[in-house]
């Protein structure tokens, strides 16, 4: 029994490469998860600071040059920070999207990738029959943070060479259920 086990462990390592290996399965499912919240970035946080800082000095009765003066700041920042009743009016303000060639196309792109098609080149010549004039870039570019959420399915691991070596050599009596009694 012992050389049979040798013998099956040397056959089954020399054809590992037939075994099945973990691959993607041919569907990709949603992302299940929401992506996490973002911290407060620098940015924001330095534009609260500041208009903490502001308000606080102003309530003292400080003019704005002085505050200006006394914090390294440009008189007109001082103001804004000055009328700003929240830091959020100023947040807020601040990189407006602007409308997009594909706007109009969002929908169709939506379904389409719902029903699994996900090749941009395929869905720009779509989108071009649709009345799209717009570039490929702009819907790969529109695609790329879908792509990035999709989970992808994995398969089990191939059995390894022991495992293997184990069912042959094992009475069929004395296999469990899991390994095909």
């Amino acid at each position: 029994m012992q050389n049979l086990g040798t013998a099956v462990e040397q056959v089954v390592g020399q054809h590992t490469g037939c075994l099945r290996s973990p691959r993607s399965g041919p569907g990709d499912l949603p992302d299940l998860e929401p992506p996490p919240a973002q911290e407060m970035s620098p940015f924001k946080a330095r534009i609260r600071e500041r208009h903490a800082l502001v308000h606080g000095l102003l309530d003292q009765g400080h003019g704005i040059r002085e505050i200006a003066r006394e914090l390294h700041m440009g008189g007109n920042t001082v103001r804004r920070c000055a009328r700003a009743a929240t830091p959020e009016q100023l947040l807020g303000s601040r990189r407006q999207p602007r409308p997009s060639k594909l706007d109009p196309f969002k929908s169709h792109l939506e379904k389409r990738w719902a029903e699994g098609c996900t090749n941009a080149i395929q869905l720009h010549s779509e989108l071009q029959a649709l009345g799209y004039r717009g570039s490929y870039q702009i819907i790969s570019d529109y695609l790329r943070p879908r792509r990035r959420r999709r989970i992808r399915v994995v398969g089990p691991a191939p059995p390894g060479v022991r495992q293997v070596t184990g069912w042959i050599t094992r009475h069929p009596d004395r296999l469990s259920e899991s390994e095909g009694k």
